[in-house]
């Protein structure tokens, strides 16, 4: 319905909105993601060990099960980059997560559900303290089509700068006001050297 929203990110929260139990599990339906994957997924969040689980083509046990042109490669890569210091995973960019919805309800009404990337969105809304990742294979996929575009490309740059604003603002605020200080220390100090 279009008053609850938009897009893959909104949906994804309707449906954990709406789920009866208190486990949650995100994956691509394209089967991008395997199916024989979410036991290992789900269990560092079902075990008590993380907050939040990452199915993940970075760590041991994951990689590509297809031949992924080399400029998406580069592309994802450089958005892992910038995401790294806000989510300490190695797929931050993964659509392969779960979480419990305990974890979710502590930052749920933060969240932007237009955000491109759910699942760095509730890492750094709900704050989880513990990420774990799990290797995964990144098949192809087996319907649809990437939707990735400049647009996506832009509404990325703009969902971090407002996930770093939100993780980091006093840090920002403080490394402003310390510039103005050193500032106002430089004119000074360059008033009574040119007197």
């Amino acid at each position: 319905k279009k008053t609850e929203g938009r897009g893959l990110s909104s949906a994804v929260l309707l449906g954990f909105d709406q789920a009866k139990y208190s486990y949650i599990l995100c994956m691509d339906a394209d089967l991008q993601h395997e199916p024989e994957s979410v036991p290992n997924v789900a269990r560092p969040v079902l075990g008590g060990g993380a907050d939040f689980s990452v199915g993940s083509r970075h760590v041991s046990g994951g990689g590509l099960g297809f031949d992924w042109a080399m400029s998406r490669q580069i592309v994802s890569l450089g958005a892992t980059m910038l995401a790294w210091p806000l989510a300490k995973s190695t797929d931050p960019m993964s659509g392969f997560f779960c979480t419990r919805k305990d974890i979710l309800a502590r930052g749920r009404e933060e969240i932007n559900p237009i955000g491109f990337k759910i699942g760095l969105e509730i890492m750094v809304r709900c704050r989880c303290q513990t990420v774990q990742d799990v290797g995964i294979t990144f098949q192809e996929r087996a319907a649809g089509e990437s939707k990735l575009s400049a647009k996506h490309y832009k509404l990325y740059v703009v969902q971090l700068a407002n996930l770093y604003w939100f993780k980091y603002r006093e840090l920002l605020v403080l490394a402003v006001l310390l510039l103005l200080g050193l500032l106002m220390l430089l004119v000074s100090w360059a008033r009574s050297a040119l007197r």
